[in-house]
């Protein structure tokens, strides 16, 4: 006997006997016509892309960024945020590292696309990072290598699981117009309406 069924006989005994004769009579039916039993389908949905983008005024100046995930059963989910103070490309790299913190906490292994307008967040994470790293974060012309801090979070939480991908910015790509409204509203003080699935508990 497993653990797990030892642990669900223990939970069954809990339950008024007419539960568990009626939980036991549909068990038994299943196992005497040969029928397998479906295993439980977990109910939070796969994450299968994931778009960023920033958004400055002035570069520095007021910006914003924005996060959305998209699921394999159609759902998705918004996120955002603004700093007074700030540069386009922190925003770009605050959107993907919102994203790989929402990946991360979601406990998903299976692999994820996620979409950058930003060729500086992408060939930074998959190209430029290695070699900065190696230099004591020097640049090759030994120059210290700017947003040091939010490279090491982009880094820390970036895995072989996510692959990256360049779309160019303001072609109509939903997903990127999406995310470029949000951090846009961000910028601008304003707060927008975002859809966003429910806390697991």
């Amino acid at each position: 006997m497993t653990k797990l069924l030892d642990q669900a006989i223990a939970a069954l005994s809990q339950l008024p006997e007419a539960e568990q004769d009626a939980i036991a009579r549909l068990i038994l039916e299943k196992v005497n016509a040969g029928q397998s039993i479906p295993a439980p389908i977990s109910d939070i949905p796969v994450i299968q892309r994931i778009y960023t983008d920033g958004a400055c005024s002035g570069n520095p100046g007021p910006g914003g960024w924005g996060t959305v995930v998209y699921f394999s059963d159609g759902s998705v989910h918004e996120m955002g945020g603004g700093d007074r103070q700030t540069t386009n490309n922190r925003m770009e790299m605050q959107a993907a590292i919102a994203a790989l913190e929402y990946l991360k906490q979601s406990g998903q292994t299976q692999p994820v696309e996620l979409y950058t307008d930003s060729e500086y967040v992408k060939n930074g994470i998959t190209k430029w990072i290695t070699g900065w790293k190696k230099k004591d974060w020097k640049t090759s012309t030994g120059k210290p290598v700017l947003n040091q801090d939010l490279w090491e979070q982009l880094d820390a939480l970036n895995s072989r699981q996510v692959q990256w991908r360049y779309v160019r910015g303001h072609t109509g790509d939903v997903g990127n117009e999406r995310c470029d409204a949000i951090a846009r509203a961000f910028s601008l003080g304003k707060i927008p309406q975002l859809k966003q699935l429910p806390a697991s508990s």
